[in-house]
């Protein structure tokens, strides 16, 4: 059986309706949900922000990528080490229509002042790629690029090792995984504290029995076990993983999403091997998709993020889960969620995209409070699938990348610097001559100069301008 046809039998939720069909229709990369291109799909890409502006992003892009690619996942990090951060992309295939016909994966080297949208490196070999996660594997100072591959295959784990002379194209490193084993998702951390980083996996299989188990591959120091060190006892269908030392023991534990007809939760890890059985339940069962751990109020009490219908973040007390938000964003089911301070206020923002409308949120922190409703939106046309957080025109401030399945398949939104009020000259410099500035305005009693707001223009008003001053510019 050749891969199209093994993933079309992959399909856990069948697409059907033949007039839908003519029109062209999206498989999500699990191969468990479908959506017709309808009208929602034809629409043009529209952003906006429900708050005042509160998320430091635009409405309308920065950069685009125009490939039509399925964008699994991506990462962003300086992976050349030439000073500017890159974006790696990783593409999967479907039973999509129209076809794809390159899903090779991706980098998209930085020029310093955003990406170059044209990819400077591509994987020799096409694969199903789900998800990617980016560190030093073997200890050498050079970041190391970690694929998790779907549709049924040994080597459901991939590795390209980074170096002086460049990324190379090929692995130097592959899993030897059970061919009836599909991952999903996958996140890097030091399990058993040993000094580097560790694998572990979320996985699916194909009907009629599409359940895994969770998977670990242990770091000997360069590079990662062929085989897994440790699997979770139960089995499911999983698509998100975090992993966090929420006890204060020293070992990461984890915080894993899943499917229908289980429930997502934490797996406690207290010897540098996890618990093969979960410990905490969310208390339901929904169509979970991404995991990711925080401290919303930055007390050193971790919360646990899921996406879902909606999303909810849950906090741990005495052992239990307690529900401490519920996003009510007027469409839901997201494909990816992420925690991230997009601001730089020193509290993290919730974030999430959606595969189904394509439309991607954040939920700004409020001193440990998030926004129920979407603080910022952006309204694709294609689904969505992926996102990554970090600064990639050097200006010191959060950018974000946006993956999707579609003839567009990244878009770029560069952080907005936040205002500075004592910058009156807008030189982005405070210095005597912003002080002058305030002076001229002052004496020529412009509204701009009363401060205090009480009419009048005195020393007070003065005051107030050198406290600004003196705080300086974030």
């Amino acid at each position: 059986m050749d891969y199209h046809t093994r993933l079309a039998a992959a399909t856990l939720f069948v697409f059907a309706g033949s007039a839908a069909a003519q029109s062209g229709y999206e498989t999500g990369e699990q191969g468990m949900v479908t959506v017709p291109l309808g009208a929602h799909h034809t629409h043009q890409p529209i952003g906006w922000s429900a708050r005042g502006g509160a998320a430091p992003f635009g409405t309308i892009p920065d950069q685009t990528v125009e490939l039509r690619r399925q964008i699994g996942g991506l990462q962003i990090a300086d992976i050349d080490q030439d000073g500017n951060n890159d974006l790696v992309a990783v593409c999967y295939i479907s039973n999509s229509f129209p076809p794809y016909e390159d899903w090779h994966d991706m980098i998209f080297f930085g020029t310093g002042s955003g990406i170059n949208t044209t990819p400077g490196w591509i994987s020799d070999v096409q694969t199903h790629t789900g998800d990617v996660q980016i560190g030093d594997l073997n200890g050498d100072g050079w970041t190391d690029i970690v694929t998790i591959h779907g549709s049924l295959r040994r080597d459901s784990v991939r590795a390209y090792f980074g170096g002086p002379a460049g990324m190379p194209t090929t692995p130097g490193y592959t899993s030897n995984t059970a061919e009836t084993n599909w991952g999903t998702s996958g996140v890097l951390a030091d399990m058993d504290q040993d000094g580097d980083l560790d694998l572990v996996t979320t996985n699916q299989g194909v009907s009629p029995n599409p359940y895994r188990p969770i998977l670990m591959f242990d770091n000997l120091g360069s590079t990662l076990t062929a085989a897994s060190v440790w699997q979770s006892m139960d089995q499911s269908i999983q698509n998100g993983i975090d992993a966090l030392d929420i006890t204060g023991d020293g070992f990461p534990d984890l915080g894993v999403a899943k499917w229908v007809n289980f429930e997502s939760g934490i797996y406690y890890n207290t010897t540098g091997t996890p618990d093969v059985f979960q410990s905490l339940y969310v208390g339901n069962t929904d169509t979970d998709k991404g995991a990711a751990f925080t401290d919303l109020e930055g007390d050193g009490s971790f919360e646990l993020g899921i996406g879902g219908d909606p999303s909810h973040v849950y906090t741990t007390v005495h052992g239990a889960f307690f529900e401490v938000f519920e996003a009510d964003p007027p469409f839901s089911g997201p494909q990816d969620l992420r925690f991230f301070d997009v601001d730089g206020d020193g509290d993290e923002d919730l974030a999430e995209i959606h595969f189904s409308d394509g439309r991607a949120h954040i939920y700004m922190n409020n001193a440990g409070v998030l926004d129920v409703q979407p603080t910022w939106t952006f309204d694709a046309s294609e689904v969505g699938n992926a996102m990554a957080f970090g600064d990639l025109n050097n200006d010191g401030f959060t950018d974000m990348a946006l993956g999707y399945a579609g003839n567009t398949c990244i878009r770029v939104f560069f952080g907005i610097p936040p205002e500075c009020f004592a910058d009156l000259t807008g030189d982005g410099v405070l210095d005597i001559f912003d002080v002058f500035a305030f002076l001229d305005a002052f004496n020529a009693m412009d509204p701009s100069a009363d401060l205090t707001g009480d009419g009048v223009f005195d020393i007070f008003d003065v005051f107030a301008y050198l406290d600004i001053f003196s705080d300086g510019c974030a």
